[in-house]
């Protein structure tokens, strides 16, 4: 037989085989979602407000899992790649009811218990499916990292990311500042030789409590801290007593900041004190209501919640002198502004009320306080 008969006798054999024994398809591996959740060996707890993605980290780091993305692919099917980057680019997690129920039996803690420490299980997607364990990595702002004296205590030392508006800034046990953003640092703060500001962020805290409308509260908050850092640079001059206050804080701070230079976290208490005030209904509706003249009152009140003298109400309604391009000129300080924002606001009401007080010769009571706030 020919070398060419012979190929063509092999290649009908094979051809033959082929025919009656057809290949077997292989089947598709099963993805981690896809394979039956069971509860890991070493349990760890949920530090409050943390992060879901900080969570399933140190639990598969706890559990010694090659990579703690693993973890985080067998809660669900993800919407975008996982990667290790997600914690350190402020990303959290989504989840739908099926893979809330894996994540409940990786850890071994139920989810009434997860909810009252993880803020993201209290969101939930509805693009994600519903037949099928799904996950939705989205990106979040404003996360920071928890207290560096709290993670000493976990073994590992890991990094943990929790929410800002849901944990507290300020670790009581430790008396540490932890949003370096406020402080204009790249690293926590220690209060240990600034009481001051830990007693004015518990009054903080009470003022948060206290107005149902917490967006509404933390606006006024960052009004006050735009006003007095507005006062703390030309204090040098017009209020001393502040100026040396600011100057020695930021001294026992350590962050290089002072009444020239101020940060946030530099004025905190004053910003409190002044922002107790913004929030005060009573206050807002003089400020709107009365005539200028009247506005002394207001001025003294803050000068008296601020400790200073009666010269300190009389410099607040003064226009300040600022150096530029063409000279010396008067610009008008941000308590000004902030008063003329708000009487522009409520222009019609006083308007109006001015009108029919005027016109009766009685003693008309100003509207009621919740047209002010």
């Amino acid at each position: 037989m020919s070398g060419k008969a012979h190929l063509d006798a092999v290649i009908l054999d094979i051809a033959a085989q082929a025919q009656f024994n057809p290949p077997r398809q292989r089947r598709p591996a099963m993805r981690f979602w896809q394979q039956p959740a069971q509860q890991l060996p070493i349990r760890v707890r949920p530090v409050r407000g943390e992060t879901l993605i900080s969570y399933v980290f140190r639990l598969a780091a706890a559990n010694d899992l090659d990579r703690p993305t693993i973890l985080l692919g067998a809660l669900g099917r993800p919407t975008i790649g996982l990667t290790r980057y997600l914690l350190d680019k402020d990303y959290e997690v989504a989840l739908n009811q099926h893979s809330l129920r894996r994540l409940e039996t990786f850890t071994g803690t139920p989810v009434a218990q997860l909810r009252t420490a993880l803020p993201s299980l209290h969101r939930s997607r509805d693009a994600l499916p519903a037949d099928i364990p799904a996950i939705h990595p989205y990106r979040t702002g404003n996360l920071r990292d928890h207290c560096d004296h709290c993670i000493a205590r976990i073994p590992g030392r890991p990094r943990v990311k929790v929410h800002p508006l849901l944990f507290a800034q300020l670790c009581r046990r430790h008396r540490r500042w932890l949003d370096p953003g406020m402080a204009r640092v790249t690293r926590q703060v220690d209060l240990t030789n600034t009481p001051e500001i830990i007693t004015a962020h518990r009054r903080y805290g009470r003022l948060h409590a206290a107005n149902r409308d917490h967006e509404w509260t933390r606006e006024q908050f960052t009004q006050a801290i735009w006003i007095v850092m507005d006062w703390a640079r030309p204090s040098y001059r017009d209020s001393p007593r502040l100026h040396a206050r600011w100057t020695d804080r930021g001294h026992a701070l350590g962050t290089f900041h002072g009444p020239f230079t101020p940060s946030p976290l530099l004025v905190f208490p004053e910003a409190v004190a002044l922002a107790e005030i913004l929030c005060d209904l009573e206050w807002r509706r003089h400020v709107a209501m009365v005539e200028e003249i009247d506005m002394t009152n207001f001025y003294r009140h803050i000068a008296q919640r601020l400790d200073e003298p009666r010269a300190f109400a009389d410099w607040l309604p003064r226009p300040r002198t600022v150096l530029g391009r063409g000279g010396f000129r008067s610009t008008v300080n941000a308590l000004q502004q902030w008063i003329a924002q708000h009487r522009h606001k409520h222009l019609q009401i006083r308007t109006e009320f001015w009108q029919r007080h005027r016109a009766s010769y009685t003693r008309t009571p100003f509207p009621e306080i919740r047209h002010f706030k």
